[in-house]
């Protein structure tokens, strides 16, 4: 990666956008070969160690930090069963042996503001990191609903302005023992608060003729705070043919929403809610690791991790305090995997099993529920055929699961829309993908291709259904419903005719089927995405890259959601010195909002969803080196969620 232009101020997701066949939509979402069950570790630990979601984790590194990155598109029983398509592992910079080097950087946005920093330094055996990010950001959105049923016709419009603020930052100390074991340590903070105000109109179209009903306007302070504790050992044995590694992990957070909400019809009051949320949440993780390499072509790894999750949310309704109740969550994932890898000649193998036993307890409204445990034995397999020194084949199979989100099970009901009815179900269960995948790869000094055939049946997918009500109104929950299979196929290029030059892209066709003989309802149809990236270096010091995110429909069992566009060009200065950089970019450039219509269709009621994104932003960015320029990445070896 560190071949590719500058660009001041990006972060990590800019870098991933460059990677062949990973790609970034405009809000940060990370996918590789068009699927987004990807599992992102940085320096080989968890992303949550870091921030609460991915795409926050990539706006906290910096582009110019990242020395590489690892994209593993087959991975082995080592990782979670949690429905990992692939892992993407980022590997930061380190500091030289007796020298203190840094960054500083920020953005000047129309939408948003950030400033970063970092200090790297290495005395002796000691190795210190430690890094912040401060960004404040503003959005204008609107949504317009519009359903239609025999006996109704409702159109609801809302406006929305949200802002927000949020801080990351943490310091990890690394201490070699000597040549083969080390010993490492960190804490993370991280906090965040948001507010967003809506103003909702929402109307009866008698004989297509709009009235106005009521009008609902709502204030929504929201927040979070949490911290990240973490406590790691590796080494190898003195023949360096045994590695080993311990981690623990133990994130405490907790996290507030509420809203304030006031109807008016006939610009009388009609209608006040309040309702405030108080979560607290303890999450923690031990895990260890062995892998053995008996030759040259045989290696065999094993390990185990436990994960426990611990969640209680205070939900708290007036004036209707019937609906208030607390549900509290906890899990317990009990995980040991084996894996055994071997070469012959010009073809090498894998195989594993990883086996999972997950405990499940609930309490809601003071009645504790026992969800019965369930346990997943997941095998894994790969072949591989080296044609020459520059093309490969690949056949996997693998099995995933996807354990249901906490928000996802939690049953209090939330009418905050005055449209719709929303809830969890306590009742879910977890999807299981089988996947199959043929791929061909290519690697040659100037140009990348890579080609892979795929086939996913997924069964007890979890989907949100939305069923009609009286007077226009929906309930929505999520259900295990049926099957989920997809057949696609995705082509990577990646191109460097010359220094100056690199264009990507990567283009993903997928047939979807979707299906649940409960409801008696089934989907289908091609779902298509498309990411394009170039750079090019100008003389002086400049370059120009530019990065284009584009697909089309999304299927879900009741309908389809449009697809997503972004692209953005930039603007790069490195000075002679090569310290300071400066970029100018526009995103979206030619088009202010993005339109995103979700669309159900029914025996009783049609809905479309139409939401306006605003998209459109220019900002100018900086970025500072402080130090030593030259640095040198140790090989150290961390465990994975």
């Amino acid at each position: 990666m560190e071949n590719l232009p500058a660009v001041a101020g990006a972060d990590a997701s800019d870098v991933l956008r460059k990677v062949p066949m990973v790609s970034v939509d405009g809000n940060g979402s990370l996918m590789v070969r068009g699927s987004g069950n990807v599992k992102l570790l940085i320096d080989g630990k968890p992303s949550e160690i870091y921030a609460p979601s991915v795409a926050d984790a990539l706006r906290t590194i910096r582009g110019d930090q990242i020395v590489k990155v690892e994209v593993i598109t087959d991975p082995s029983s080592r990782y979670d069963a949690e429905g990992t398509d692939a892992v993407v592992n980022i590997i930061t910079r380190k500091p030289r042996q007796n020298t203190t080097n840094g960054n500083i950087g920020g953005m000047l946005g129309n939408r948003s503001e950030n400033f970063m920093g970092d200090i790297h330094h290495q005395q002796g055996a000691l190795q210190v990191h430690g890094d912040a990010f401060y960004q404040r950001y503003r959005n204008q959105n609107g949504v317009v609903l519009q359903r239609n049923g025999e006996s109704f016709s409702l159109r609801q419009q809302t406006e929305t302005r949200q802002t927000g603020v949020y801080f990351y930052g943490g310091f990890n100390l690394l201490y070699s023992l000597d040549s083969l074991n080390t010993l490492n340590a960190g804490y993370r903070y991280r906090r965040a608060g948001s507010s967003t105000t809506s103003n909702s109109d929402n109307y009866d179209q008698i004989n297509t003729i709009p009235a106005l009903l009521f009008r609902r306007t709502m204030e929504t302070p929201g927040g979070s705070e949490g911290g990240s504790f973490t406590l790691g050992f590796n080494g190898r044995s003195p023949d360096r043919k045994t590695e080993y590694a311990l981690l623990g992990l133990y994130t405490p957070s907790k996290n507030r929403s509420d809203y304030t909400l006031q109807q008016y019809a006939q610009n009388t009051s009609s209608y006040n809610e309040t309702f405030f949320s108080t979560g607290n949440n303890k999450d923690g993780i031990i895990q260890a690791d062995l892998a053995h390499t008996f030759t040259a072509g045989l290696k065999w790894e094993t390990g185990g991790k436990l994960t426990i999750k611990d969640v209680r949310n205070d939900n708290q309704y007036q004036p209707d305090a019937g609906r208030s109740a607390i549900f509290a969550y906890n899990s317990q994932i009990s995980a040991v995997y084996t894996n055994m890898s071997f070469g012959w000649g010009k073809w090498s193998f894998s195989a594993g099993t990883r086996y999972e036993r997950t405990g499940l307890s609930t309490t809601f409204k003071n009645s504790a529920a026992s969800i019965p445990s369930f346990s997943n034995v997941i095998p894994q397999a790969l072949i591989q055929l080296a044609v020459d020194n520059k093309t490969s084949l690949k056949l996997s199979y693998t099995q995933k699961i996807v354990r249901p989100f906490v928000s996802y099970l939690d049953p209090t009901v939330n009418t905050s829309d005055s449209l719709t009815l929303q809830h969890g179900n306590p009742n879910l269960v977890p999807e299981i993908t089988k996947r199959y995948q043929f791929s061909y790869s290519v690697n040659s000094a100037d140009l990348f291709r890579d080609v892979v055939l795929f086939f996913n049946d997924n069964r007890n997918t979890i989907e949100n259904i939305r069923t009609p009500l009286a007077n226009g109104r929906f309930e929505s929950t999520w259900k295990n419903l049926g099957k989920n299979q997809r057949l696609g196929l995705s082509a990577t290029v990646n191109w460097k005719p010359g220094l100056a030059f690199v264009f990507g892209g990567t283009l993903t066709v997928q047939y979807a089927r979707l299906a649940s003989p409960a409801l008696a309802i089934s989907n289908g149809g091609l779902m298509r995405q498309l990411t394009l990236n170039a750079s090019y270096k100008l003389p002086a010091g400049y370059s120009v890259d530019f990065y284009g995110y584009f697909d089309a429909n999304n299927l879900s069992l009741q309908g389809h959601r449009a697809g997503w566009k972004f692209y953005n060009m930039t603007l790069n200065k490195k000075f002679k010195n090569e310290r300071l950089n400066l970029s100018l970019r526009g995103e979206a450039f030619f088009t202010r909002h993005v339109y995103i219509d979700e669309v159900i269709a029914a025996a009783a009621y049609t809905q479309r969803l139409t939401t306006r994104y605003q998209t459109q932003n220019l900002r100018l960015t900086f970025s500072y080196k402080i130090g030593k320029r030259e640095v040198k990445a140790p090989q150290v070896r961390t465990v994975d969620q």
